[in-house]
């Protein structure tokens, strides 16, 4: 292959010269190096996307019906209602659990001793609902492809 190669270019530079398209008196050998920003945690693949939102809705879920089971065992005390419930086989978005959120602070408002309230409403706001904004988004971008990248500015605005 390297000497067909060779051919080639040969032919090819020796026809330029031919034709007067070149001359082979001074030659230019152009050593710019550029940085490349295409590894591969750049790239956002739709099944990883699809995968990870649906662990992380599943997290959710599990997180409700944990704070379902400690406010049923504190009913008698406080005789508050239970939780609205989002729905066991839906999809939450992320308009759904920020409006749960913002009754579960409610709730901690009246009874600000909750440890376990406390602690559920601080994983939704650090973790959850910003994984769960981020993976909208990149749902969003991707639209039909499989994938993109991350460096892509042009998808990215």
């Amino acid at each position: 292959m390297k000497s067909v190669l060779e051919t080639v270019f040969t032919a090819v530079l020796q026809f330029l010269a031919d034709e007067k398209y070149v001359s082979l008196e001074h030659y230019f050998l152009d050593g710019t190096k550029m940085e490349a920003n295409a590894n591969r945690y750049t790239f956002v693949w739709g099944k990883a996307v699809s995968k990870h939102k649906a662990k992380l809705q599943e997290k959710v879920h599990t997180l409700f019906a944990t704070i379902e089971a400690a406010e049923h065992q504190e009913e008698q005390e406080f005789q508050g209602k239970d939780l609205a419930e989002l729905g066991t086989g839906t999809k939450i978005s992320s308009v759904k659990l920020e409006q749960a959120v913002q009754k579960l602070e409610a709730q901690l408002v009246e009874t600000p001793k909750n440890k376990p309230l406390k602690k559920a409403i601080r994983k939704l706001r650090k973790d959850l609902l910003p994984r769960l904004l981020k993976y909208e988004q990149y749902q969003k971008l991707l639209g039909d492809r499989n994938s993109f990248s991350k460096t892509d500015s042009d998808l990215c605005e």
